[in-house]
């Protein structure tokens, strides 16, 4: 059971990440149920978790890069020790329990220090948190967690660098296209899923702008609208062989010509 102060300090935690991802999703105009995984991903950005995790692992190789006999590396192997043979709650347990639970195993040599790889550990702890669950697995017209099925499949980045949100254009446009994106937009499919006690069905949240009966979704937008016909047209540059899905239209180089196609879109 933990003590006060170490449930004071989880509350804290807990209420310091909520603020963050509140910040990030007033900033961006989304839904306050836009889950924190596509956020991040969205923005590249770390969870605080991680970024916790990051600056105690990279404390705890500035120790490891001390020379040998210096006052705070034998404390560290000290803590190694302690924590390994005799039990200890401490650093070293605290940080070898952590990295178990991502299948990181800390050398357990009490003589010798050992650096860890941080970006390893990063890239396995971010893994975790994004609890992909089976999002990633269905079509997003046939899953049940569609918004999060939507954005693994259709949306998100290649890229660790090249991101949208990194476009040189006005916030407010930024925010509408972030909005497409997330699925905090005004499409049918989204219009349906948010309409209270009035919830439509998806296969009836259907386009208004052409007579197909087809879903009102970003695909159809992008790609069927048969309104949005002269817009394709306009921006042929951007349909080819290579770019006839959504993930792999949204990856392609010309994110700008992407950018303004989808608000185009949107506008029309």
């Amino acid at each position: 059971m933990h003590s006060p102060g170490v449930a004071a300090a989880n509350r804290a935690r807990l209420d310091l990440q909520r603020l963050y991802g509140y910040y990030l999703r007033t900033i961006c105009g989304l839904l306050p149920s836009t889950p924190h995984r596509m956020l991040f991903a969205e923005l590249g950005l770390l969870p605080l978790q991680v970024l916790w995790w990051q600056q105690t692992l990279r404390f705890w190789n500035s120790l490891t890069a001390l020379p040998v006999g210096s006052f705070y590396h034998t404390v560290c192997l000290d803590n190694l020790t302690d924590a390994f043979q005799g039990g200890a709650c401490n650093l070293a347990s605290s940080v070898a329990g952590r990295l178990r639970s991502v299948g990181y195993d800390m050398p357990r040599v009490f003589d010798v220090m050992r650096l860890l790889d941080i970006n390893c550990i990063v890239e396995a702890l971010t893994v975790q948190l994004r609890d992909m669950g089976s999002a990633a697995l269905y079509c997003p017209r046939a899953a049940r967690g569609v918004v999060s099925c939507t954005y693994e499949q259709w949306f998100r980045p290649y890229s660790l660098r090249r991101r949208y949100c990194h476009l040189p254009v006005s916030g407010g446009r930024m925010q509408r296209f972030l909005r497409f994106r997330l699925g905090c937009h005004s499409l049918p499919i989204a219009a349906g899923r948010f309409a209270g006690a009035a919830h439509v069905p998806r296969a009836h949240r259907v386009c208004l702008a052409c007579n197909s009966d087809a879903v009102g979704d970003e695909m159809h937008l992008v790609f069927e609208c048969t309104p949005l016909t002269s817009l394709q047209s306009r921006y042929a540059s951007l349909f080819t062989g290579s770019t006839d899905t959504m993930r792999s239209f949204f990856a392609q180089p010309d994110h700008m010509g992407v950018f303004h196609y989808v608000l185009n879109c949107l506008d029309s």
